[in-house]
């Protein structure tokens, strides 16, 4: 008869840890894939496969000690550097019923196939130094046991090494001899060569403390560690069998323990270096979670760019597994026979501790199997293996290597009282690993230590329960989200650990006891938190008043606590929305009113295009029902316009009372720890508070809501069917002329179809298409917009005659049409201030293919009719830029002047086309070759035709007989003809011509005299004759014909303008400023040579013979000339004005200028 427990079982010796460095053959292929190494193998494929760059980078994976990892990533490099027949069973089998991933190894391996190469730990590396000996040691081990030899070698550091000795023996000689350290460990250059060859790490620093001793610099070859990696893998791949390396890296915890960031720093370099798309190498790291605790935020973040970092956990019920492989039962049925004993007698802590389990059967075999250690003790055990581990200490070796267990279970006592083995042994086993983590376990060290004796004078009970709450306590604080609610340090929980055993009795005295003695006092809601005692009586109470009267008063304000809730809407309950769209949390705040206004003012500030939600949470029941009434209204409410369009959400689920005050009870502590800076329990405890927001935005998911809108049948949905009832119901309510309330296109478009974009490329499809089969062609991304169009286009790009009442595309084309045809053309047009209605409801236009499609086709009639506002036509190609400057000014909120734009009035369109025939614009003779615009026709009658004529267009009303010598009859010069022409002038002159009238009434005069004036115009004789018999008559200057070439000159060097700018005001001014001049140049006596001139008369002296004070003008243009030049604001400026004075001058003001 057994008298002890190791008379029934026995403990199983050895680690279960798989050995990837030293795995037997054909090993790997006893692991079972599960959806987690499913996703890690997805990540692996899609990474090599090197279709998409942004997810071609190396990989690191992290977990527990025990999860699989090691034997996971082994299994991944059979699969990726195996010859393909060798993996054949294993993928067949274990992926029978699924084909895709089936079919994704073996399409990765038709082209790839990479050559493992394995490290484990430190590799005898001392620093960061030692890295790319320790990669090329491992490379080159693993070419000679494959028997792989490069047609290029490629020479390793230690190689470069050999190759310097072999050539300079009677350098390396000497050295030896003369080097103590070095002759140590070698006697000559041959044993030297060897150690080198066997890649001897220490030899290597020795060869190199020498050279440094005697100032030698041998020069390696290799310039750095990834460029010899490159050169490695192009070898290879040249080979054809392998096209690139796997270097895994197991244990590498160590690494980073031991040398940390500056290795880490190479590695990046490395990792960064095969990101390139040329090359196919990968880093595979796998470690600890503690390999990343001396990483700092930042450089953690760039190992996010560089790696795929995954974490590979252990799920509780494969830790129960393990453990439970540790206890070899010899008496079966004496084992079977207490086990049952016990749990028969206690038959809740089965309920208990398998409830949370994802496989309850199996949970069950393995606690009764794990039988003397109590459940209670089992399940902190899986918490610590699976949420805190340790690099160091492992729960299996709880079991497997700790005396105390045995101890426990050689002891005839233990085995006489049916003692168990209670969660103080835990707390025995994992003190050190919390006493050199003060961070995370400080609050309960220190604890422990404070009160050790004292509560262990009281005995053996007092310090197991002690320890219990303890261990609760520590996994509690930093378990946040996985925290299932069996370790936090409740009454119901302690009790629960000893459910059973020797101290079962003896609990609810002992906490009596702790509570009383302060050691850990008991919180409302029976929670023995280590943290609570920590602060002055009261403070926690008065802040718990605080924060349900002011912070927490509302759930709203718990909601907004953190990002937690928004996270949660948007990236799970929102995930497959197309639509953008806004949202705020609501509660209720006892004023409707005010809530009203809050909703509302978030409404304002979401985009006209988002969707908006008022999502309504409530805490109990009464609130909830108070929330579905107000929603109600608010959706019913036609008269306040500022509801429309609002979707109202009560969701079913509430946070409760209950759970209300463990939130503030969170929030109490979290603060009165943040005010004592008390760092640790401040994290811990809004942690907790945010874990609570987490769960509660859970629950929400899985339960009901109600959605009240525009005073539509409220509708009850499941919360975690919102995304799909969102596209297909509720945002084709707001926005039923929006592209995506296309039932066809919603469904069949991808959501990146959907992405806010702006797109020039569809835009440009849109405007230039000239059928509608053309769209077939167009990019795959934006090939959906032809689910738009099948219904209402023909393949000429025409309306149907039955497309579909209320088709988002048609409407959008008309309501654009309307728009246009509606405007007052005689004012800019601002596509944004007159399309912003488009951005709204019911149409939500915002940067996506089909909506900037919609738009650029609504606007194809108008190409070419469109104008700037210097009167240039707008083609095709500028509205691609214009239609996708629209729609960046809506994505930014921000007005464009450059979408400004005119129509061309109907008249104006006829006055260009009446001047292009008039002045035969658009002739052979003619500079502008693109006359389209009544602006075009003014700038080519002025700066062209005229230019050719050589005077103004107004010399014609001047012209003499004689000008028509050549035709053969004289035309007269009509009043009307006279004023025909001075409207044109003025026309041309205008450079904002807002005068509806005057176009009217050139256009009525040339209804009349269109051919006599063309005619005229013909004629050049009459535009320069004219223009000379306008000179000869201008008053009081008594011009002779000889003087006219003169006059003309002085005006073309006086004149700013181009001869069709000239006025007859401005030509009579010139005339006559030529004149004094020229009368005041007369005046002035030649200086006698050799002799000083004779000193200028003053002005007064003369006049001239029309009685002007020449001295007056000449003080009027004086006056003009310094404010000119006062008016520059450049050298440049100033140099050309000199350089003109040059050109025209006389010889006076060239003398000036010389001096």
């Amino acid at each position: 008869m057994a008298t002890r427990y190791d008379e029934i079982i026995k403990l199983r010796a050895g680690k279960a840890a798989y050995n990837i460095a030293e795995e037997k053959e054909g090993e790997w292929v006893s692991f079972i894939p599960n959806k987690q190494f499913d996703h890690v193998l997805k990540t692996v494929l899609k990474s090599v496969r090197g279709n998409d760059i942004d997810n071609h980078k190396s990989f690191w994976i992290n977990g527990t000690y025990g999860t699989g990892k090691s034997h996971a990533v082994a299994v991944l490099s059979h699969l990726l550097g195996d010859p393909v027949e060798n993996i054949h069973e294993w993928v067949d089998y274990e992926y029978k019923s699924d084909d895709v991933i089936r079919q994704a190894i073996y399409s990765l391996r038709d082209k790839n196939r990479l050559l493992t190469v394995k490290l484990s730990g430190v590799e005898k590396m001392s620093h960061a130094a030692d890295l790319a000996l320790v990669l090329q040691k491992a490379v080159t081990a693993t070419l000679r046991a494959k028997g792989i030899n490069l047609p290029n070698p490629v020479l390793t550091d230690y190689e470069n090494y050999i190759e310097h000795i072999e050539k300079n023996p009677k350098i390396w000689e000497p050295l030896i001899a003369g080097d103590s350290k070095l002759s140590s460990i070698v006697a000559n250059s041959k044993q030297l060569i060897e150690n080198l060859a066997k890649c001897d790490l220490a030899t290597f620093h020795r060869v190199n403390d020498t050279l440094r001793s005697v100032d030698l610099d041998i020069r390696l070859k290799n310039e750095t560690i990834k460029q010899w990696l490159v050169e490695i893998q192009n070898e290879l791949s040249q080979m054809g069998t392998y096209n690139g390396l796997l270097i895994i890296w197991d244990e590498f915890t160590d690494v980073m323990d031991l040398i940390g960031v500056p290795v880490l720093k190479e590695l990046q370099d490395i990792a960064e270096k095969f990101m390139n798309a040329e090359n196919n190498s990968y880093l595979f790291f796998i470690s600890h979670p503690s390999a990343f605790n001396n990483i700092d935020a930042e450089q953690l973040k760039q190992t996010d760019g560089r790696y795929h970092r995954m974490k590979y956990n252990m799920e509780p019920v494969s830790a129960f597994q393990i453990m439970s492989r540790k206890f070899e039962v010899i008496d079966q049925e004496k084992h079977e026979q207490m086990y049952r004993m016990f749990y028969e007698s206690h038959s809740e802590m089965l309920d208990i501790y398998i409830q949370k389990s994802n496989d309850n059967q199996s949970t069950q075999e393995d606690l009764f199997n794990l039988f003397p250690l109590h459940p209670g003790t089992a399940t902190l055990a899986t918490h610590y293996a699976t949420v805190v581990g340790s690099s160091s200490r492992s729960v299996f070796e709880f079991l497997g290597q700790n005396d105390a267990i045995k101890e426990f279970l050689d002891s005839e006592e233990h085995f006489l009282n049916r003692d168990l083995i209670t969660s103080d042994y835990l707390w025995d086993y994992v003190l050190k690993v919390f006493q050199d983590d003060v961070t995370n376990y400080g609050a309960v060290t220190e604890r422990y230590n404070s009160y050790i004796n004292q509560v262990g004078n009281q005995g053996t009970p007092y310090m197991a329960v002690f320890k219990g709450i303890l261990l609760l306590n520590a996994f509690n604080n930093i378990s946040g989200e996985n925290n299932n609610g069996l370790i936090t340090p409740s009454k119901t929980n302690i009790r629960n650990l000893f459910v059973g055993t020797q101290y079962e009795n003896d609990v609810d005295h002992v906490l009596q006891w702790i509570h009383e003695q302060g050691i850990i006092q008991c919180a409302p809601g029976e929670m023995y938190s280590v943290q609570f005692s920590a602060f002055p009586s009261g403070e926690v109470e008065e802040k718990k008043n605080e924060m349900r009267n002011v912070q927490f008063r509302y759930i709203s304000q718990i909601l907004n606590f953190s990002d937690a809730a928004s996270v949660a809407f948007k990236q799970r309950f929102m995930q497959r929305v197309i639509r953008p769209f806004g949202f705020k949390f609501y509660s209720n705040i006892d004023n409707e009113a005010s809530l009203r206004s809050q909703i509302k003012n978030g409404r304002k500030e979401a985009k006209g295009s988002y969707l908006f939600f008022a999502l309504l949470l409530a805490r109990n029941n009464e609130e909830l029902a108070v929330l579905r009434s107000f929603a109600e209204r608010c959706a019913l409410d036609r008269d306040d316009k500022d509801l429309a369009n609002i979707v109202f959400i009560v969701f079913d689920e509430v946070f409760t009372d209950q759970k209300y005050e463990q939130f503030i009870e969170f929030q109490a502590h979290y603060a009165c720890a943040s005010s004592h800076g008390f760092v640790d329990q401040t994290k811990v405890h809004r942690d907790h508070a945010i874990a609570m927001i987490k769960e509660w935005m859970d629950s929400v998911q899985r339960n009901n809501a109600i959605v009240y809108i525009n005073g539509v049948d409220k509708q009850s949905i499941s919360v975690k069917h919102l995304s799909s009832i969102v596209n297909s119901s509720i945002a084709p309510i707001i926005f039923p002329y929006g592209p995506d309330a296309h039932e066809d296109l919603r469904q069949k478009a991808p959501n990146t179809f959907w992405r806010a974009q702006n797109s020039k490329e569809i835009v440009r499809s849109f405007l230039f298409a000239t059928s509608r089969s053309e769209f077939s062609d167009i990019n795959n991304q934006m090939r959906p917009v032809q689910y738009l169009l099948q219904d209402c286009l023909d393949e000429n790009l025409e309306w149907k005659s039955d497309v579909p009442e209320g088709h988002p595309f048609k409407v959008v084309c008309d309501k654009i049409n309307s728009i246009i045809k509606h405007a007052d053309k005689s004012l800019p047009f601002n596509f944004d201030e007159k399309f912003s209605l488009l951005v709204k409801p019911p149409y939500g236009l915002y940067g996506n293919y089909a909506a900037m499609g919609m738009v650029a086709f609504a606007l194809r009639p108008w190409v070419n009719k469109i104008f700037d506002t210097q009167g240039k036509p707008r083609d095709a190609k500028a509205l691609v830029d214009d239609i996708s400057m629209l729609f960046k000014v809506w994505d930014e909120n921000k007005s464009n002047s450059k979408l400004t734009f005119k129509f061309q009035t109907p008249e104006e369109g006829k006055l260009c086309k009446e001047l292009i025939n008039l002045f035969n614009l658009s002739g052979k003779d003619s500079a502008y070759k693109d006359v389209s615009s009544l602006k075009d026709a003014r700038y080519a009658i002025t700066g062209d035709f005229l230019v050719r004529k050589g005077a103004p267009l107004w010399s014609i009303k001047y012209a003499p007989k004689s000008a028509f010598a050549s035709f053969p009859a004289e035309i007269p010069i009509t009043d009307e003809i006279k004023t025909l022409v001075d409207d044109i002038v003025t026309i041309c002159a205008d450079r904002d011509l807002r005068n509806p009238a005057l176009i009217n009434e050139t256009l009525k005069l040339l209804e009349e005299w269109r051919i006599d004036l063309k005619n005229i115009l013909n004629i050049d004789a009459v535009f320069q004759e004219g223009f000379n018999s306008f000179l000869m008559q201008i008053d009081r200057i008594e011009l002779k014909p000889e003087e006219i070439e003169d006059v003309k000159t002085y005006v073309k060097c006086h004149l700013e303008s181009t001869v069709g700018y000239w006025t007859e005001e401005e030509i009579t001014n010139a005339a006559k400023n030529w004149r004094l001049e020229q009368q005041y140049l007369a005046f002035i006596p030649e200086t006698p040579s050799g002799g000083n001139a004779s000193q200028t008369p003053t002005p007064s002296t003369f006049t001239t013979p029309s009685g002007f004070s020449s001295y007056q003008i000449v003080e009027e243009k004086r006056a003009k000339a310094k404010s000119r030049i006062s008016e520059l604001t450049s050298l440049d400026e100033a140099k050309a004005l000199l350089m003109s004075l040059c050109e025209e001058g006389n010889e006076w003001i060239l003398d000036k200028l010389n001096k």
